[in-house]
């Protein structure tokens, strides 16, 4: 946790942007996250309950939750691009070392914080329509509620075919984003937008089955 605070001050220092315009937010960011994790250490354990050092699968998402400030300023293409990558990484390492209970959990949030904060970015300079943000914004909290509905209303598992969309959408909506940064906007609109409907379409099919 020392090295990303210790890089933020580090390229802040030497002026590189948007570091040093967010040098205050991504301390603050950032302290948060340690603070979130220390008082989470009782999940750093394998799925059956034996303990184990975060690995390098953890630190493949905490790469992505330290760019979420940098994603809110700018989502540059080099940064969704890298945001992807970790997110890609970061499954096949914790397949490979068995992955933590903190890790699976803290996977879902890093997404969730980082498409925001890329959303929002991308609105506020003009790079994607308030609408495709909105469709966006609407997917991640239809997936909170099912998943709350299906854990804690019928104490079942999500159907995996939500799961598996919402995997096979990432790139689509991480192409998006980088589209958007390329000044692609009409694509950009086109490819959020498209991988957000997917995502959205298998939760309510997934709800008619639960239903069923």
């Amino acid at each position: 946790m020392a090295l990303g605070g210790g890089g933020w001050l580090l390229l802040a220092g030497t002026g590189i942007q948007p570091f040093r315009r967010r040098l205050r937010s991504g301390l603050g960011w950032w302290t948060a996250t340690a603070l979130m994790l220390d008082w989470h250490l009782g999940m750093v354990e394998t799925e059956d309950g034996r303990p184990r050092q975060l690995g390098p699968a953890d630190a493949m998402t905490l790469a992505r939750v330290w760019l979420v400030p940098v994603a809110a300023d700018r989502p540059a293409p080099l940064v969704c691009a890298l945001a992807l990558a970790t997110d890609g990484l970061d499954g096949a390492l914790a397949r490979g070392a068995e992955p933590t209970r903190i890790g699976r959990d803290l996977e879902g949030l890093a997404d969730t914080c980082f498409a925001v904060a890329a959303l929002l970015g991308a609105v506020r300079r003009g790079w994607l329509h308030r609408w495709v943000a909105a469709a966006e914004l609407s997917r991640l909290g239809i997936g909170f509620g099912y998943a709350l509905w299906v854990y804690f209303g019928r104490a079942q598992a999500p159907d995996p075919r939500v799961v598996r969309a919402a995997r096979l959408t990432t790139p689509v909506r991480a192409a998006g984003l980088v589209a958007a940064g390329l000044g692609r906007r009409r694509w950009g609109d086109a490819l959020v937008s498209a991988g957000a409907l997917w995502s959205v379409l298998a939760v309510v099919r997934a709800g008619v089955r639960h239903r069923g």
